[in-house]
C-alpha cells in the first residue's frame, strides 16, 4: 500500500509543478492579428500588391473568404 502511495506522489508532484508554473499565457489585447479576415473591402483606385502583381480595383469591392462564401451559399440554398 505504501508503494502505491509513493508511485502516486512521484507522478503527481511533477504534474503539479508543470501546471502551477504557467504564467499568464493569454494574448495581450493589443497583439491580436487577423490572419484571414472573413471579408476584405477594397477602395476604388487603391493599388493592392498581390502574389501575381499589383491589382487596382476600378470600383469599391467586397471580397469574401472561401469559408464565408460557402456559409452564405448554404444559407441561401438550404436556409441554415
Amino acid at each position: 500500500m505504501k508503494l502505491k502511495h509513493f508511485v502516486v506522489m512521484v507522478i503527481a508532484l511533477p504534474l503539479i509543478g508543470l501546471t502551477s508554473c504557467n504564467q499568464n499565457s493569454s494574448p495581450k489585447s493589443g497583439t491580436l492579428n487577423i490572419f484571414q479576415p472573413s471579408t476584405l473591402q477594397l477602395q476604388r483606385g487603391q493599388a493592392i500588391q498581390t502574389k501575381e502583381g499589383v491589382y487596382t480595383p476600378e470600383t469599391d469591392e467586397v471580397w469574401h473568404s472561401d469559408k464565408r462564401y460557402r456559409k452564405l451559399e448554404r444559407q441561401l440554398f438550404f436556409g441554415d
